[in-house]
């Protein structure tokens, strides 16, 4: 009698999720800066340091600025490589590096969240067209994983530039720790089987690099629509391309704007989703087309 009690105990638990997987949740780690970057390393140290079961897989060397860019090869064999406990350095771009760790790498061990992060450097205007940083989460979202990309900005000084960005560098380590933070909030809601983050969505987040008693707060606030290039083209005399550098980038925008309220000192929310998709604009394209 106690037997059969108990069998229908345990039964009645897997159905209702009370004994479901007992397990730490899992988070994947991915960035553009490279599988050494001190914004992804320390992540994963701090997060595996709180109990949860943290992968890494990112590029081998810095892909920053390569978008969603992907690297199509079929059947050749790829130098992957494990540089440490759950830590592993990929040949190739940040979209690939979300595709060898959830297709491969943890493909029997899917994660609860992906942050791809904390990322050397803002993405917001048009950084975030090409950031490899914002591409790998998008592309773990329009897989159905929810992700958090993270980012740390730039103070737009002549002395920032000319120096490699020391504020940013100074508050690197506040960016991650305020990442690990959002990361236990969810662990403290999180049940296995349950999603993280509201269906079908992401949310790029960028830092201000001041002191945390300088940060004014949280501001929601979208993509900025059609926002300046960050670089223009020169054609030469001999017919070649030159790539330069708009100085309005560099100059400090306080618009309405992902950048300007960065710059204003709060840290930023703008919220995505993966689909490449405008259902919405049918009836204007019937109407325009007549089909």
């Amino acid at each position: 009698m106690k037997k059969s009690l108990l069998a229908v105990l345990l039964l009645a638990g897997m159905q209702t999720g009370v004994w479901a997987e007992q397990r730490p949740m899992r988070v994947l780690i991915v960035n553009d800066d490279g599988c050494a970057s001190s914004g992804a390393t320390q992540l994963q140290d701090q997060l595996a340091a709180k109990g949860l079961d943290v992968w890494l897989v990112a590029p081998a060397v810095n892909q920053s600025g390569i978008g969603s860019a992907i690297t199509f090869r079929p059947n050749r064999v790829f130098d992957l490589q494990k540089v440490g406990e759950k830590r592993y350095c990929f040949p190739g771009t940040p979209a690939d590096s979300l595709d060898v760790a959830v297709l491969g790498v943890m493909q029997n061990n899917p994660p609860d969240l992906v942050i791809s992060g904390v990322n050397d450097g803002p993405n917001t205007g048009a950084a975030q067209l090409n950031s490899g940083t914002v591409a790998a989460a998008v592309r773990a979202v329009r897989y159905g994983y929810p992700a958090i990309a993270a980012s740390i900005g730039y103070l737009s000084t002549e002395e920032e530039m000319k120096n490699g960005w020391p504020a940013t560098k100074k508050h690197w380590p506040d960016a991650v720790s305020y990442v690990v933070s959002l990361v236990e909030h969810l662990q403290h809601k999180w049940q296995p089987g349950h999603p993280l983050l509201p269906a079908h969505s992401g949310v790029s987040i960028n830092y201000p690099p001041l002191d945390k008693a300088q940060i004014k707060g949280v501001k929601y606030i979208a993509n900025e629509r059609n926002p300046s290039p960050q670089f223009r083209y020169e054609i030469t005399e001999e017919g070649k391309a030159r790539q330069i550098l708009r100085g309005e980038v560099l100059r400090p925008s306080l618009a309405d704007n992902d950048t300007g309220w960065l710059n204003k000192g709060y840290i930023t929310w703008s919220i995505f989703d993966g689909d490449i998709n405008a259902p919405q604009k049918e009836s204007e394209y019937r109407e325009l087309f007549g089909q």
